[in-house]
């Protein structure tokens, strides 16, 4: 069944749109919130590094993100309904059933985090 819906609806076409969309959003909300941030990876398996501004290339400048704003910002994310990893290695999976109601809610409940984040801080 699974290859059959993949051979007959545009599966991985859909799931990189609708990943970009979220990569794009997550940026720009990060971007307008003065965040130094890294929006990394491909559409349907992508990451998010915070406190830097360069695309890591190594261990040694990935461990230069701020794990810990991470960690608080995803927890935000969690108590909005938004249930990523709070460990910054874990990249964000992207699934054909989340819909673009998924990515608006995803993306407002984002926003309402780093506002939230920023606060406390």
């Amino acid at each position: 069944a699974t290859l059959e819906i993949l051979e007959n609806e545009p599966v991985i076409q859909t799931i990189f749109e609708r990943g970009q969309r979220l990569m794009d959003g997550i940026d720009g909300i990060l971007t307008d919130a003065d965040i130094a941030h890294c929006v990394i990876g491909l559409p349907p398996i992508f990451g998010l590094i915070l406190g830097i501004d360069e695309e890591p290339v190594d261990f040694r400048a990935y461990a230069q993100g701020d794990a810990e704003l991470y960690e608080r910002l995803m927890m935000a994310l969690i108590d909005r309904g938004v249930m990523p990893d709070c460990d910054g290695r874990e990249p964000w999976f992207l699934c054909y059933s989340y819909g673009e109601e998924d990515i608006a809610n995803t993306l407002t409940a984002f926003e309402d985090a780093v506002k939230a984040v920023k606060q406390a801080a």
